[in-house]
């Protein structure tokens, strides 16, 4: 029985080919993993080991080579200089307004493009998986926290007043007179303001279900 595990394991482990000439056509990461080698900050083919091209290069044909700088439709010959302090740069030199797949890198340097299978994670190409959520920057977050509440790799969001980050939702943790004085409170908490039959209720009361032909009247089912 230990012999077959033994065999087994060498098997399953024979599986996962490391990334080289003849299991890559892109390059490969510093983490053995194959990529296209077509993005700005990982460049080349045939397996060999990815580039980060200069932030005056793009990646063309798998090979660094210097972008050509536009000025008004026109190349000019003077190089385009990037001073954005706290993302990338587009090739004109404005600051992009948010590291995306599609405009990735770190401050002070000219923006690449991350795979299809990878997100921005504050200027870097990271994998796209994420438990938590993402915050305006691309990170992954936790996702538990009410400033960064979500989960499955959605947009994080903030909480509101009364509310608290539960598994990856913002939920109520109260609903009264005080901050439903003109609804009713639903089961989970929430505040109903737009009552009607079906949510009949004012001043933070439980909401109720008015019965066949009666309407909602003042908080009331009459």
């Amino acid at each position: 029985m230990r012999w077959l595990l033994l065999v087994t394991a060498v098997v399953l482990g024979g599986c996962q080919r490391p990334c080289s000439r003849e299991t890559c056509d892109g390059c490969c990461t510093d983490t053995n993993e194959c990529v296209p080698g077509t993005a700005r900050l990982e460049c080349g083919t045939q397996g060999a080991a990815c580039v980060s091209c200069k932030s005056t290069q793009r990646c063309v044909a798998f090979q660094c080579e210097l972008a050509p700088v536009i000025d008004a439709g026109v190349v000019d010959a003077g190089p385009v200089q990037c001073v954005c302090s706290s993302s990338c740069c587009l090739p004109d030199g404005s600051c992009s307004p948010n590291n995306g797949i599609d405009a990735c890198g770190p401050a002070k340097q000219f923006c690449g493009t991350c795979d299809s299978t990878q997100r921005c994670d504050r200027g870097r190409c990271v994998s796209a998986s994420c438990g938590g959520c993402l915050d305006p920057l691309g990170a992954c977050r936790v996702g538990n926290d009410v400033a960064a509440c979500g989960n499955a790799g959605e947009v994080c969001a903030a909480c509101g007043p009364d509310q608290a980050c539960l598994a990856g939702r913002c939920v109520f943790t109260v609903c009264n007179l005080d901050n439903c004085r003109f609804g009713c409170c639903q089961p989970d908490k929430r505040c109903e303001t737009a009552t009607g039959v079906t949510a009949c209720g004012l001043s933070g009361d439980a909401c109720a279900t008015c019965a066949v032909g009666q309407q909602c009247v003042g908080g009331q089912c009459q």
